[in-house]
């Protein structure tokens, strides 16, 4: 199941509800105005394995819960209003870990000088906007 909304100007939080949508893969919702922190209940979509959350306007901590994504390959976070930490249980996922998890891109703005998020897992960093 792929849930797309890319580019359509959403505004406000993202619904609660969509994180109930348990065979959800893919969850595209980049350039959007989406705000708000990013909900704990992330961690209930166990079968995504692309999320790209990218050019929006969330705010707050990476959820730890986002560490139960066991399945997830690809997520981009940057170009939001993200800080604090990345989650060491996201980091726990990432394809360069012992064992190897399945987490291959993992994208926030973590660039030098000034980080938003420190993400020392990151495939890449962005320069904070």
């Amino acid at each position: 199941l792929i849930f797309d909304l890319d580019f359509n100007d959403l505004t406000g939080p993202i619904p609660d509800e969509l994180f109930n949508m348990d065979m959800l893969q893919q969850l595209d919702l980049n350039d959007n105005n989406l705000s708000g922190p990013l909900s704990t209940n992330i961690g209930n979509l166990k079968t995504l394995t692309f999320l790209q959350l990218d050019h929006n306007e969330l705010s707050g901590n990476i959820p730890s819960e986002m560490g139960e994504l066991k399945n997830l390959r690809i997520g981009f976070f940057n170009d939001n209003d993200l800080t604090g930490v990345m989650p060491p249980e996201v980091c726990a996922n990432r394809n360069i870990t012992s064992p190897p998890g399945l987490l291959g891109t993992l994208v926030t703005d973590c660039s030098p000088p000034n980080p938003e998020v420190d993400c020392p897992c990151c495939s890449s960093c962005n320069v904070p906007n």
